[in-house]
């Protein structure tokens, strides 16, 4: 009856109402557990004076928060009913002459409410920003770092506290109480800014020096809602951003000529959920060697097993530089062909481990 519109799997039930904004979000697996405060909103489109003192393509002023007003006047229809994604339209009229076109969608297999963002952009001194207000207390969010992640303070009660009014962060960040938590996760987007319960993520700036048409145009980025059971260090966080982010390349193929039984990974990770293989590539010395580096995500402690199905004849661990250590790994033959050989790697709290393999 309000023309609001609700996207709804087996996970979550999202309501989006007629201005576009988040209203409620429940997990229908965790007892109908609402994840929207009551006379709160999420998605919510907030436009900055951003004039700083100095470097106006580099600082952002913490007096800026204190002008601020809320993005009105969105339009919404329904372009897709499923059943394996469900999708909403919402254009908005965004300062004095530019306009966003998000596309809402949920998808029949996860949990994870996708914001998909076409802008036309031309402010003068302004910053777009999303904010999402959760019932989920906690004094610290979680924000991802290159290889591990950042803890900062969600209230301002010191002045330490205060200069961390915008914080960087990579593919996330997580707000997480004791047994549940929310992340917020970009493609592109790098600035956050958790205050209370409220998350904040920054979209687009104007500054005017030292180029004037800085960041005009046409832009397209994503930002998503992952809700999660458990703390932050007991979600799969890490790798649902790493989904968002790195999206599955689909190729054809031949179903009449393939050998479907020869299709295998190169590489297999096992035994260790909080470790994520990040890199394969050639060695930089022009040899054969293959580097593959993996990392440590949640600040614990991991024992992993690393499988390639290429043929190689030895592996050692290698400092960043690729340079190897004197003791040879124990290179162990799969009983399973398709795994070939396989190491056992042990990693201490966010430690980065290279390992190098020797071709055949």
């Amino acid at each position: 009856d309000d023309g609001s519109v609700v996207l709804k799997n087996a996970f979550v039930a999202a309501r989006i109402s007629a201005d576009g904004r988040l209203t409620s979000l429940v997990d229908l697996n965790r007892q109908d557990r609402e994840l929207v405060p009551k006379g709160a909103s999420g998605n919510v489109l907030e436009l900055f004076d951003d004039q700083p003192i100095y470097w106006d393509a580099w600082d952002i002023e913490l007096y800026s928060q204190e002008k601020v007003r809320p993005v009105l006047g969105a339009t919404i229809a329904v372009v897709n009913e499923g059943p394996l994604v469900a999708t909403i339209e919402v254009n908005t009229k965004v300062g004095k002459a530019s306009s966003i076109r998000q596309w809402i969608s949920l998808s029949a297999h996860s949990p994870r409410l996708d914001f998909d963002c076409d802008v036309d952009w031309h402010e003068n001194r302004k910053c777009l920003k999303a904010a999402f207000t959760w019932d989920i207390h906690s004094d610290v969010a979680t924000y991802e770092t290159q290889f591990g992640v950042v803890q900062r303070p969600t209230h301002r009660n010191t002045t330490w506290d205060m200069a961390k009014f915008e914080v960087c962060a990579h593919r996330f960040a997580d707000l997480s109480e004791y047994g549940y938590g929310v992340a917020l996760l970009n493609d592109s987007k790098y600035g956050y800014s958790t205050l209370a319960n409220t998350m904040t993520l920054t979209l687009l700036r104007s500054p005017k020096a030292p180029d004037a048409n800085c960041d005009m145009g046409r832009h397209s980025f994503k930002y998503a809602v992952y809700p999660h059971a458990g703390s932050f260090n007991e979600s799969d966080v890490v790798r649902e951003a790493y989904h968002f982010n790195v999206a599955l390349s689909h190729l054809p193929v031949d179903l009449a000529t393939a050998n479907l039984a020869a299709l295998q990974s190169f590489f297999a990770l096992d035994n260790a959920p909080n470790v994520v293989l990040d890199s394969v590539k050639a060695a930089e010395d022009d040899s054969r060697d293959i580097v593959v580096r993996l990392y440590e995500t949640y600040g614990g402690h991991a024992r992993a097993t690393l499988s390639t199905s290429l043929r190689v004849s030895a592996a050692h661990t290698a400092n960043l530089l690729e340079e190897v250590d004197d003791v040879a790994l124990e290179l162990v033959q799969a009983v399973a062909p398709a795994r070939g050989s396989s190491v056992v790697l042990n990693f201490r709290p966010f430690e980065i481990v290279t390992v190098r393999f020797t071709a055949n």
